[in-house]
């Protein structure tokens, strides 16, 4: 069974919604032993909340806090999305130079062989666990039972052969709960969640403080 790693998956949102703040628990995380540290990609949200943090900005502030921590935005497919404006003005701008536009992007990524990217869906979806086996991970989102990631597991397996690259499968769990049964299923990471609108500060710093559970 391959060793399961533990991360935070923070909602940005009010008392985390300072990315000084969460720059400052990512570093006391990666001092606890947490393998890594990801937040919501949400630029706004429900009340009671009502201060939300640019989650690029925040993930820098972890960069600058943190040496071998891994981090980054965990996209949620709560909402079929509008294409971005910026994509269509980019494709009106390919066409008017009669040619393909080219776009510089620097710095490139330490990690190689480059940025993992996971991707998300619901369980019982195939579509999205289709798309999933062609990158480096899926998040299933709204997880009930370990039974139900064993056959996400197995279908992503089937999909992806013959690959035999790394994989990550990765859950959300409340802090309390037992992940053994989700790594036995082929979990392997275990993502601490917090509800949205009431986390604060105390409650992120009480589970980090515990430190990671080993199942």
């Amino acid at each position: 069974m391959t060793r399961l790693r533990s991360a935070l998956w923070l909602p940005i949102f009010d008392d985390l919604a300072e990315p000084a703040v969460v720059a400052r628990l990512a570093a006391e995380a990666e001092e606890a032993g947490w393998h890594g540290v990801f937040v919501w990609d949400h630029l706004r949200w429900r009340a009671p909340v009502r201060q939300v943090a640019d989650p690029w900005i925040t993930l820098t502030a972890i960069a600058t806090a943190t040496e071998r921590l891994r981090f980054g935005p965990m996209v949620t497919p709560l909402a079929r999305r509008r294409p971005p404006k910026v994509a269509r003005e980019t494709a009106t701008l390919d066409r008017l130079s009669g040619g393909r536009l080219t776009l510089g992007v620097g710095p490139r990524p330490v990690q190689r062989p480059g940025v993992p990217v996971w991707a998300a869906g619901l369980p019982g979806n195939v579509k999205p666990l289709r798309r999933a086996a062609r990158h480096d991970g899926f998040f299933p989102v709204n997880l009930e039972r370990p039974d139900q990631l064993a056959d996400i597991v197995t279908t992503i397996t089937d999909l992806r052969r013959p690959k035999t690259t790394p994989y990550d499968i990765a859950v959300a769990l409340p802090p309390s709960a037992d992940p053994a049964p989700y790594a036995k299923a082929g979990a392997t990471w275990w993502l601490a969640e917090f509800p949205p609108e009431t986390v604060s500060l105390d409650q992120v710093r009480g589970v980090l403080r515990d430190g990671p559970i080993e199942p």
